[in-house]
Parts: structure tokens; sequence; C-alpha cells
């Protein structure tokens, strides 16, 4: 979720999904997940289970998390908006071309799991309703994405993603 700090910084619009509130999520730091799996660990209550998790603080969507990486900036917020069919359109692409080149079908597979996340809320889903409960997902933790990106934008941290980032 910290992808787009260095896109913003370098005064490149956010970009969003829709209408950036299509999904929301309780994004939760790399530190606050690590202490609650040693808590697994240590818990017998909790092993062998799926247990939702989610960081601390409410539900926010893609759109709040541009708003306030650029109130974080002193700048007002810019979107460029994507639409899904686009993702579509590039898993259809990468998909064929999987298959003449083998290559590409990693890439066809990291675009449907973008769309995904582009697509569906990373919070509980209600089994009765079929909708996402973000009072069902739990808080977890202390650190906010808000308080990452502060530190990000300060220099405090680095951003420390993989060769599978997007941004």
């Amino acid at each position: 979720l910290s992808g787009q700090v260095e896109r913003v910084k370098r005064s490149k619009p956010f970009l969003i999904f829709g209408d950036g509130l299509l999904t929301a999520c309780k994004p939760i730091s790399d530190s606050d997940l690590a202490d609650y799996l040693s808590d697994c660990l240590d818990d017998a209550a909790l092993r062998n289970r799926v247990l939702p998790i989610g960081g601390p603080g409410k539900a926010i969507t893609t759109r709040e998390q541009g708003e306030r990486l650029f109130a974080l900036m002193g700048r007002p917020p810019r979107f460029r908006k994507v639409p899904v069919a686009l993702l579509d359109a590039a898993i259809a692409v990468l998909d064929r071309m999987g298959r003449i080149v083998p290559a590409m079908a990693p890439k066809a597979e990291l675009a449907r799991i973008g769309r995904y996340y582009a697509t569906e809320s990373m919070l509980v889903l209600n089994t009765s309703t079929g909708l996402y409960d973000p009072t069902a997902t739990p808080s977890t933790g202390t650190e906010t994405l808000f308080e990452f990106y502060a530190s990000l934008i300060r220099g405090d941290s680095a951003n420390e993603r993989t060769d599978h980032s997007v941004f």
C-alpha cells in the first residue's frame, strides 16, 4: 500500500481503480504482523485456524489512502482513475502471450492477483449478507498506514518492496 509514495513525491497522481471506493482494508505493518504471528506460535488457541486480521483503526478505501498521502505532503489530492477493464485486458493479453512465451505466464498471474486486490476488500466477509464487514475485521497492532507514510516521507523508513511490486 506504500508503493505510490514515490509516485506522489514526483508530483504524479495517485492511481485508483474506479472511483477509489471499490475496496477497503485495515492495513497492518510488517512489525505488527510479525508480533501477531509470534503470538500465534505461543497461543495454542490460535493454531490450526483461519484467523482474520487487520491493522489498527477503521477500514480505509484507496481514495482515503491517496487523500491522506497528499495531505501529509501538503498538496491537493490528484487521482488518475484506472478502469478495472484495463486489468482484464492486460490479463487476457498476458495469458495468450504466456502460451507462446512461457516467461509471460507469471506476469499474467501477477496481473490476476493485482485484479483481485483491486476489486476485493481485505476485510472479513459476512457470509450472511455477502458483504465485507469492517466491524467484524479485528484491529491489531499500533502502527497505522498513515504513520508509515509520514515516516517514508521524512526518510525515517525505507520502502522495502520486492520484484513483484507494481509501483
